[in-house]
């Protein structure tokens, strides 16, 4: 691959994911281009769930959507546009074949590098066969001081019980329903923070609604059920303000990561080697039975093990760990 002439990179498209979850671990590779062609111009072409991640952001100049069922004339008429834009450098972490038809100066290798089990550094070690990149820290703009200051805003009309700025977040829901954790336990959490005095608010997407107002329900109206009332860019703004957010394997729980919050990551079915990221202020709960991880789409067995009998009293020493040694 030749060695890229930054003085020849004026025009910038990152190919990104579909699934939030995924796309946000592609953000890394969004900050570093940012940082490193500070001049030029970046696009990012990624599927309808990630636009509003996108929109807004100064990291990004331009946001276009790319449907992955969009029909064969549809699928033209956007490599077509994409070719009028001629980009400079084209970075693919979706593996497509659309670098080979708008031939740019410098593309990323078809070449995959396997050998990091992490879905987040295979991104980066991508991107690293290509330029030389010095750190990996994430400056994505996930939010602006004015969608940060909107959450706060609903977070305080729909509370029903006065709070203080401190507060812990609790997403219940995650992608897909095999990977999210039993009710009863959230109850059994829920109950734990409130009896310690803390601020609990409840966060998801409109899909999840049901999921929260079941769990309200079960603890009475003393939490803060936000679930469904957030865009995506105000929900990281809320989680940024957190003292601790607990989550499934979701993209709650990568928000967290990448905005370095303490964070409780409760695992399944799901391979945490892949999308957990340890580092200090992060605990990871999960079983470890002798099926999982199976990363199954369906649970084989007749109960769901790995979820069902996790006991809330681990996620809760997880979380008096983070509380007692992370700085609020």
């Amino acid at each position: 691959m030749a060695s890229v002439n930054s003085s020849k990179v004026q025009k910038i498209l990152v190919i990104s994911l579909s699934n939030i979850g995924d796309i946000i671990l592609t953000t890394p590779v969004i900050s570093i281009l940012r940082e490193r062609f500070p001049k030029a111009s970046l696009s990012v072409l990624v599927g309808p769930k990630g636009v509003p991640l996108f929109t807004n952001s100064s990291t990004v100049d331009e946001v276009i959507c790319f449907d992955k069922h969009a029909s064969w004339p549809e699928m033209l008429r956007l490599i077509f546009q994409l070719r009028e834009k001629k980009f400079n450098l084209i970075v693919d972490l979706r593996h497509t074949a659309i670098p080979f038809l708008l031939q740019p100066n410098y593309r990323t290798s078809l070449f995959v590098d396997r050998s990091s089990t992490s879905m987040r550094q295979r991104h980066l070690d991508r991107l690293c066969l290509l330029l030389e990149v010095e750190s990996c820290k994430n400056h994505f703009n996930f939010f602006t001081d004015e969608e940060k200051n909107s959450a706060r805003s609903k977070l305080n009309r729909f509370s029903s019980v006065p709070g203080t700025n401190d507060f812990v977040v609790l997403a219940p829901g995650a992608g897909s329903a095999l990977k999210r954790w039993t009710i009863s336990g959230f109850v059994e959490l829920t109950h734990y923070f409130l009896s310690s005095g803390k601020r609990v608010v409840l966060i998801g997407d409109e899909h999840e609604v049901d999921l929260g107002k079941e769990l309200e329900e079960k603890v009475s109206k003393s939490v803060t059920n936000l679930i469904g009332l957030l865009t995506l860019r105000e929900l990281a703004g809320l989680i940024h303000e957190s003292s601790l957010v607990v989550a499934n394997d979701s993209a709650v729980m990568h928000l967290a990561h990448e905005l370095n919050r303490p964070t409780v990551s409760i695992f399944g079915p799901t391979n945490d080697k892949k999308y957990w990221q340890a580092a200090a202020g992060r605990k990871l709960v999960r079983l470890n039975l002798d099926c999982t991880p199976c990363e199954q789409a369906q649970c084989r067995l007749p109960r769901r093990l790995c979820l069902d009998d996790l006991p809330a009293s681990l996620v809760i020493r997880a979380c008096e760990e983070l509380l007692n040694h992370v700085p609020h």
